[in-house]
Order: structure tokens, then C-alpha cells, then sequence
């Protein structure tokens, strides 16, 4: 399953560009904004406060890389060219209109007349990707698993966002009641269906390729490939119905796929070439440890009703699993991107840099030393209720990030002397 980061058939450097330097963005205000969120630790978990800073850290960073590697990675992974980068680009700009209207609505009364006009931006933006990625599929040959993860996942993001779009309207127009419900189903579809699927998908061509692993079976992520939707489906029908014990049903299935995934992921790490534990490798197992503690937490969540942990629940997936996991393969997939398009057509001509001269490894590895201690002090602060601990710990987590975004900056504009290597 061996693939390389691009083919001719990727797109243009600068389309997958635009979404990294844009999840940047957003990546480094949302750890701007978290420490003044600390008060917010101890009360009401779905306030529009808090739901404010989940859409602008969830939608900003995390989807925003989500959509970029896709555009990169689908036509490696599939063999197939995306059928539209015209389409990708008008997504972009759609999309990055409807998040601050969106989230500006939920995080400020005074403008939450925007926010309706916010959600169909950004039900617009991600209805084009869905097509986008479907018209693709049209030319698709071999349906292997990965093929099949990102196709469903992307059914289960359709479904995500137009229950999304129906809770803003209902915020605005109160036509529904009970919105938890709404919030359970909305959860489920996009968090699990789409940025879940979608990560345990790609997962299997990006951990295998960085790790320099093979020769692992792969029954696990099979399994929990139907695993994941029997328990989504369950999920979903459950909320609809509200009928609990089918939603708990649900919930255990969802659960199970993740272990397997888990499990999948330990295989490819046990038979790794690579035993170095470097920058990315580091990222890696905290991102792994942070979704098999994210689970442990939901669990304890559910059966004590506790509305300390599902907060802790929500934090530890976000700023925990999908933080380690997506910064270690920015890490990995930037530098690459950029080598392949400023300097690959050059090779065999003059001595060209190598990848891991195209980003500051001290700088990384210091990074994800001070993103765990900050992630940890402002985790044990949403447990034991200590707003300045939060504050403390998300500010420690703050400097990460800013680390992260000079080793982007870095690599977008790394550059050598090419005449004076060449001998001119």
C-alpha cells in the first residue's frame, strides 16, 4: 500500500495551499481565544459560547486540512484527478465567508443575525466538496478500503451538515425543541462519520508511508470499517426515533471500530522500519493515547452523566487527538508538497535540499513537548474546575502553536541559493 504525496494528476500546489495557510490561520486564533474561555469550564457544555470556539477550532483548522490533503491525497490515493479544482477553489472562498459569519453569530448576540446566512454558506461550500468528491468516484477502478472510508465518510458529512444547517435555523426561528437531540445526531454524522472515517481512511496510506511499515495484515480496519457505520446508523435512527437504548447500541459499535482502529494502527507501528521516535512519530502516539483516553472519558461520561466529562471528552478529542495527529502530518506533508513543486523538476540537474532540511526539527519536537504539557495542565483544569489552571495550560498550549506556525512559515518559504549550487 506503499503510495507517494503526488502524482500529475494532484493538483496545483497553490489550490492545497490556500486551505494549510488558511488552517493556520485559524489554527493560531483559536489558541489565542481558548485562555479566555477558562469561566467557561465549569458551566454549561453546549452554550453557544463554547459551541463558538469548537465551529471556529473544528471548521477553521481541522476541516479546512481535512478538505486541503484531500485535494492532494484522493488522486494519489485513488489514481484518479479530482473532477474539479475549479470547484475547490469556489468552495474555499464560500467556506472561509461562512465560518466567521457563523461562528461571529454564536460567540456575539449583537450579530447572531448573521449566523443563518453563515450556516448556508457553509452548507453551500460543503455541499460543492461532496459533489466535487462524488463526481470524482465516477471514474474510480478498485474500491479498497481506503477508497470505500472516504466515500462513505463523505455520505455521513452530507448528513452531518444538513442537520447542522437545520440547528442554526432553529436557533434562530426555535421550530424544535429538544436540540440536544439535534446536537447528538449533528455530532455523530460529522465528527465520527466524517473527520473519524475520514482519518482512520488516510490513516492507512500516511502511517505506513512515514513509518516505512509493511507487511502488517489489515482485518482490523476492515472490520471496523462496517463496524463504525452499524454504529452510526444505530446512532442516528436512535436519536430519530429517541429511543435510547438503540443510541447506546450505537454508541458501543462506534466504540468497538475505534479499538480496532486502534489496534490497526498499533500493527503498522510494530512493523515499522523506522524505530526512531522523531517529531512526527511523537505526534503520533500522543494522538493515539489521546483517543483511547477521549473514549475511556466518554464512557465514564455516560454513565455518571457527568457534564464536567463529557467537556473533558470534547477538549481531549480536539485539542488532544485531532491536534497531534493533524500538526504531525503538516510536518510531514508540507515540506514534501513544496520540495515536489519547487524543486523536483530540478533533480538529476543540481543538488537539490532534502526534506528534512525543509523544516526546523528542534523547533518541532520543542513544540510537541510544550503542546502536551500545555494540553495535560488544561486538561486536569477542566476536571478539577480551576479556570486559572485553564488559563495557564491553554496559553502554554498558545506557544505551540505559534511554534507550529513559524515552522510553517519556514517551509512555505524555504528557499536556496540554486545558481550558487549548481557551480554559476
Amino acid at each position: 500500500m506503499a503510495k507517494n504525496l503526488a502524482t500529475e494528476m494532484a493538483p496545483p500546489f497553490v489550490l492545497v495551499a490556500h486551505y494549510f495557510i488558511a488552517g493556520a490561520f485559524f489554527y493560531a486564533l483559536s489558541a489565542f481565544i481558548l485562555p479566555f474561555f477558562a469561566n467557561d469550564i465549569s458551566g454549561y457544555f453546549l452554550s453557544t459560547s463554547i459551541a463558538s470556539l469548537i465551529h471556529l477550532y473544528l471548521l477553521g483548522f481541522v476541516m479546512m486540512v481535512i478538505f486541503g490533503a484531500m485535494y492532494q491525497l484522493i488522486p494519489v490515493v485513488l489514481e484518479i484527478p479530482i473532477f474539479s479544482k475549479d470547484f475547490a477553489y469556489v468552495q474555499f472562498y464560500i467556506f472561509i465567508g461562512g465560518i466567521i459569519l457563523f461562528v461571529l453569530g454564536l460567540f456575539d448576540t449583537n450579530f447572531i443575525a448573521m449566523m443563518p446566512y453563515g450556516a448556508l454558506m457553509m452548507y453551500l461550500s460543503m455541499l460543492i466538496f461532496v459533489v466535487n468528491i462524488m463526481m470524482t468516484y465516477k471514474e474510480l477502478k478498485r474500491w479498497d478500503i481506503v477508497a470505500k472510508f472516504i466515500f462513505v465518510s463523505n455520505i455521513f458529512l452530507f448528513v452531518g451538515v444538513s442537520i447542522g444547517l437545520v440547528i442554526a435555523l432553529n436557533l434562530i426561528y426555535g421550530f424544535y425543541p429538544d436540540i440536544e437531540n439535534l446536537v447528538r445526531m449533528h455530532v455523530g454524522a460529522t465528527i465520527f462519520g466524517y473527520v473519524l472515517m475520514t482519518i482512520m481512511g488516510v490513516g492507512m496510506i500516511l502511517l505506513p508511508m512515514f513509518s516505512l511499515s509493511h507487511g502488517f495484515k489489515q482485518r482490523a480496519i476492515e472490520i471496523a470499517f462496517y463496524t463504525i457505520i452499524l454504529g452510526l446508523v444505530l446512532l442516528l435512527l436512535g436519536a430519530t426515533l429517541q429511543f435510547e437504548t438503540l443510541e447506546l447500541l450505537g454508541s458501543f459499535f462506534v466504540m468497538v471500530s475505534v479499538f480496532l482502529a486502534l489496534y490497526q494502527m498499533w500493527l503498522i507501528f510494530s512493523t515499522r522500519i523506522r524505530k526512531q521516535n522523531d517529531f512526527w512519530a511523537k505526534n503520533m502516539i500522543a494522538s493515539f493515547v489521546a483517543l483511547l483516553l477521549t473514549f475511556v472519558i466518554l464512557i465514564t461520561a455516560i454513565v455518571t452523566q457527568s457534564a464536567t466529562l463529557y467537556l473533558a471528552f470534547g477538549f481531549t478529542l480536539f485539542f488532544g487527538f485531532f491536534t497531534f495527529f493533524i500538526v504531525g502530518h503538516i510536518y510531514k506533508i508540507l515540506p514534501f508538497l513544496v520540495w515536489y513543486q519547487r524543486y523536483s523538476p530540478l533533480v538529476g540537474k543540481i543538488k537539490v535540499p532534502m526534506l528534512g532540511e525543509m523544516i526546523k526539527e528542534k523547533i518541532a519536537d520543542v513544540q510537541f513537548w510544550v503542546t502536551l504539557l500545555g494540553f495535560l495542565v488544561s486538561l486536569m483544569a477542566i476536571l478539577f474546575s480551576i479556570p486559572l489552571a485553564f488559563q495557564i495550560g491553554a496559553t502554554i498550549m498558545g506557544v505551540g502553536t505559534l511554534l507550529v506556525i513559524y515552522n510553517i512559515y519556514f517551509t512555505l518559504n524555504y528557499k536556496v541559493n540554486l545558481g550558487v549550487q549548481d557551480g554559476e
